[in-house]
């Protein structure tokens, strides 16, 4: 029977903020099961940190930067969280993962707000579709935009993130073609499910 030794959890959330702003809120939770840390046997978290990370939706640029630890291994491991401020002003889009490692890796940072900020890079991309929407009659989200320009911001959105998003993919090829987007297995799941 396998044994439990050590369980890492990531939190990863978007919000739209009112003041026009996307928070993109990452939590990072390390936990030693079984008692191994502990002779009592109850389970002792070892690191919970969070970061918070405020993102202009319309040019994906960090503007804000809030980090934070509630459990770390010692009292100096705080002293890095000001460094987080680099943030500011990069991208959380194209090159992000490769910013946070070249500004945060090794001694630079924390390895643990390090790889919760590489996993919070996704959540802002997938979060952005959302918040274009938000405000939107249900419907082609390509075929929403008012103009050519916001039609082709919102196609590079996801351009180039994946294989269906290649850029020279037929996927592609038809929303620029005009052909309406292709809906997602989960959306037309749900719309066979509510009878449409």
């Amino acid at each position: 029977m396998s044994i439990p030794i050590h369980q890492r959890s990531y939190l990863t959330e978007a919000f739209a903020e009112p003041d026009g702003l996307m928070r993109v809120h990452g939590r990072l939770t390390d936990t030693k099961p079984q008692g191994l840390c502990l002779a009592d046997g109850t389970p002792l978290v070892i690191h919970d940190m969070a970061v918070d990370l405020y993102v202009d939706p319309t040019t994906f640029e960090i503007v804000r930067v809030e980090a934070d630890m509630d459990v770390q291994p010692y009292d100096i491991c705080s002293n890095i969280l000001e460094s987080y401020q680099k943030l500011v002003g990069h991208s959380i889009a194209r090159g992000y993962s490769r910013q946070v490692k070249d500004l945060f890796g090794g001694p630079n940072g924390c390895s643990h707000i390090g790889a919760l900020l590489i996993a919070m890079g996704p959540v802002a991309i997938q979060a952005s579709w959302s918040l274009v929407n938000l405000h939107e009659e249900p419907g082609d989200f390509m075929a929403a935009a008012p103009d050519e320009a916001e039609r082709e911001r919102r196609l590079r959105m996801n351009m180039n993130t994946c294989h269906v998003w290649r850029e020279d993919g037929a996927h592609i090829a038809a929303i620029r073609r005009g052909e309406q987007a292709n809906t997602p297995d989960w959306h037309q799941a749900r719309v066979e499910s509510l009878g449409g």
